[in-house]
């Protein structure tokens, strides 16, 4: 059952993304339009579900001491991802650069545009709240651990620090602050918060989409089976081991699947991105991206329901 229940979301999804390639491939689609995509899905969308979430969540002491555990077991299970990451890169003969980009794209994933808006369709506004807290961890750990592992020269700079400073974590905040003081807002607002935050999912779909087409466009010299090992990395052998990890804990049911749900994403959308930035390197992010985000479609019901056999 719970396997059926995740199983059309990740249809639904994507279907999405088909429709995002058929747009890329019969419209020309520049970095611009590319980078509009992204920041309404981390400027606007994302942030509503954040706040859709605290709208409608009951208070109480022990969401806050939740949300908290979840964010530390974020960090932990995002550093272990990447340390594990590179050892096995290495173990598997790639070289010191190649294994810390393997490192970045088998250990951290797409938690905010795929993960948040799951797991708000899944398990509602709490689910969401779990989701944000989660991606925030993981967020600490991508603008500090991972950038800097991705650079061959990496200097620490405050600058990086700045970028943890953004429209999720800054929503995060605000949720926190509404949850506590139990703040009432006008219902007008939160109607259209509530239909900002339902662009979350689509628009992420629709940009997995056009990453496909780039990909198939470009056909550069990267090969997938390159990809094998971070790809079972990232959506078998990580999830297995979260799971593992939070049967040992006490955690409640929701927060158990929250975080499996989380660990099993595919790569950040975003990879190619800070890939190219960091490291010179887009295709290993586009190749690592899209067809993680495919197989996802059926690794994820199959890691939930593995999950569900723990607890």
């Amino acid at each position: 059952m719970i396997f059926l229940s995740i199983l059309g979301p990740m249809i639904i999804m994507g279907v999405i993304c088909v429709i995002g390639y058929i747009l890329a491939k019969t419209n020309e689609i520049t970095d611009e339009a590319k980078n509009l995509l992204i920041s309404i899905m981390l400027n606007v969308a994302i942030p509503c579900i954040i706040l859709d979430s605290a709208f409608n969540t009951n208070v109480g002491n022990e969401l806050i001491s939740q949300l908290t555990i979840i964010f530390i077991f974020s960090i932990i299970i995002s550093l272990l991802g990447l340390v594990l990451g590179f050892i096995f890169a290495r173990m598997f003969n790639y070289s010191s650069s190649n294994a810390r980009k393997i490192a970045f794209i088998a250990g951290l994933g797409n938690t905010g545009f795929i993960g948040i808006p799951l797991c708000a369709a899944l398990f509602g506004p709490t689910g969401a709240l779990f989701a944000a807290a989660f991606d925030t961890g993981l967020g600490i750990v991508l603008f500090t651990v991972a950038i800097a592992i991705i650079q061959k020269d990496y200097k620490f700079s405050l600058a990086s620090l700045k970028q943890l400073i953004n429209p999720p974590t800054i929503s995060i905040v605000l949720a926190l602050f509404v949850i506590i003081f139990e703040i009432q807002l006008p219902e007008l607002f939160i109607q259209l918060n509530g239909m900002l935050a339902s662009l979350a999912t689509p628009l992420g779909m629709l940009y997995i989409g056009i990453l496909i087409q780039v990909m198939l466009k470009k056909r550069g010299a990267m090969s997938i089976s390159q990809l094998t090992l971070p790809l079972l990395l990232k959506l078998i052998f990580f999830p297995a081991l979260t799971i593992v990890l939070v049967s040992l804990t006490n955690f409640s049911v929701l927060m158990k699947q929250v975080i499996i749900i989380q660990a099993a994403m595919p790569t950040m959308a975003i990879a190619p991105i800070l890939l190219a930035r960091y490291a010179q390197d887009e295709e290993i992010g586009v190749i690592a991206a899209v067809f993680s985000t495919i197989c996802a479609i059926l690794t994820v019901p199959f890691i939930v329901f593995l999950g569900s056999k723990f607890f």
